[in-house]
């Protein structure tokens, strides 16, 4: 966990000069404020939008200024502060009848940020609506690939399912973002500090961590952190999965197959799996409403097909010796997650 971003509502206003000014009664120095939070070790990063305003007024009774029209001047003051993430959005883009190209204006803003000389991580959210994943790499460094995730399992499930496919678009420099891990549960009235509304279990908040970190999507957490459950710290400290997540080979996972678990919905236990520099890891995905007994043979994956690997459970961080496949009882919703160390080539089946 590198980053603290603050998403929008920062800004407040344009000064006469037209730089962007964070809210006074919040960040009256916003310098400071990074420096502080460099200080303890963590990068800053903030949230702009590509279009005339950004996407929410925070309860105020004007509009709060997006980035259009200013993308080298606020790229500028990002820099200045000490700024080393920004995110763009992309509400309010159409401007005076005529909606803006994602394609220009990413690229507009892409160029700003480089310009600045500064090593600046640029997350592009254009909701995946021009298929970011075949063009936004030549911009951004990851791309929201669809609407915004949600704190309910419907949400999450449909995130999964709609980055089915994508990982060949994403590598080292490039990212198919599936949005903010609501791990832990959102806040349930943004007025009230520590209010708590978790609209998901335990298994659907594990499943989630676990299958981004399986197809390599950025972690960004939106939970107010100071009201996890232990299962959710747990959660988020998993080393084994954040070690999945960060593997130096920088291949995503995917859907490799399917176990036949005689349910209704389509596809409802699906086999996970992404490349590591010294192995694979793998998911059992229980998308349906009951538990199942499901089964990952090996041979799906061509490298170890007719041979044994070391198996270990990243949940509960335990090696379970050589095998040529994984069979386990998953609970609704649930994904068994396992690390398979990559066998020597005389390590063959008996």
């Amino acid at each position: 966990w590198q980053y603290i971003n603050m998403d929008d509502c920062w800004a407040d206003h344009r000064d006469e000069e037209g730089n962007i000014v964070p809210d006074p009664s919040r960040f009256p120095n916003i310098s400071d404020t990074i420096a502080y939070v460099n200080s303890k070790g963590f990068r800053f990063g903030v949230y702009t939008d590509g279009g005339r305003y950004t996407c929410s007024s925070g309860q105020r009774k004007y509009k709060i200024p997006g980035s259009y029209g200013h993308y080298e001047q606020d790229a500028a003051s990002y820099a200045s502060w000490g700024v080393q993430f920004v995110k763009m959005d992309w509400c309010n883009t159409d401007i005076n009848g005529t909606k803006l190209d994602p394609k220009i204006i990413y690229a507009n803003m892409s160029k700003a940020l480089n310009k600045t000389g500064k090593a600046i991580y640029f997350d592009s959210c254009e909701w995946g609506v021009e298929n970011p994943w075949e063009w936004m790499v030549t911009y951004a460094n990851s791309w929201r690939t669809g609407g915004d995730h949600h704190d309910s399992w419907d949400s999450t499930d449909s995130i999964i399912q709609h980055n089915v496919g994508l990982s060949k678009y994403a590598g080292p420099g490039g990212w198919n973002d599936m949005d903010f891990l609501m791990t832990g549960g959102e806040g349930c009235d943004w007025t009230m500090p520590l209010s708590h509304c978790p609209k998901m279990t335990d298994d659907e908040y594990r499943s989630e961590f676990a299958i981004w970190c399986l197809f390599a999507s950025p972690l960004l957490v939106a939970t107010d952190i100071r009201n996890l459950t232990d299962v959710m710290k747990q959660t988020l400290l998993n080393k084994d999965l954040i070690d999945v997540s960060q593997d130096k080979l920088g291949k995503a996972g995917d859907q490799v197959g399917t176990h036949d678990c005689k349910s209704l919905k389509k596809d409802a236990c699906q086999l996970l799996a992404r490349p590591l520099s010294d192995g694979f890891a793998i998911g059992l995905f229980n998308r349906d409403d009951k538990s199942h007994d499901i089964t990952f043979d090996f041979d799906v994956i061509p490298e170890l097909k007719g041979k044994k690997a070391m198996v270990r459970d990243l949940w509960e961080h335990k090696d379970m010796g050589p095998m040529t496949s994984v069979s386990v009882t998953v609970p609704k919703h649930a994904t068994a997650v396992y690390k398979l160390t990559m066998p020597s080539d005389t390590e063959t089946m008996q």
